[in-house]
């Protein structure tokens, strides 16, 4: 009983903790050469499906330093695009998409339970 008990607890716990601000980007590079300044586009309503906003224009996007990274929205305003400077051949980069300006220390207890996976 205090098995159950304690799954139950734990599992409430976390999704207390939840975190339906933010949803990461996640940037894969597959291929042996590494890539530089690469623009990446994401679509708008993949976002608008993760995060809970109406529009993309307030949102703050972090690369892996959590420093802010510039995005502009396509001209049909159908998807989000930014620049990657370089992405090592077969590896990522993790990137976040908040609804506000996030620091990292703010997402300490917070699990990022979705992310949005890009092919290079």
């Amino acid at each position: 009983m205090k098995k159950i008990l304690s799954i139950a607890i734990l599992g409430f716990l976390c999704s207390a903790c939840a975190n339906k601000s933010t949803v990461n980007i996640l940037i894969s590079n597959e291929h042996p050469k590494d890539t530089a300044n690469v623009t990446v586009q994401v679509p708008v309503d993949e976002i608008l499906r993760h995060l809970d906003v109406q529009v993309v224009d307030s949102l703050t996007l972090l690369n892996e330093k959590n420093q802010q990274v510039q995005f502009v929205l396509t001209h049909d305003r159908q998807r989000i695009e930014f620049v990657v400077p370089i992405v090592k051949g077969y590896s990522q980069k993790n990137y976040s998409l908040n609804t506000n300006q996030n620091k990292l220390s703010d997402n300490l207890f917070s699990f990022r339970t979705t992310s949005i996976n890009v092919d290079l």
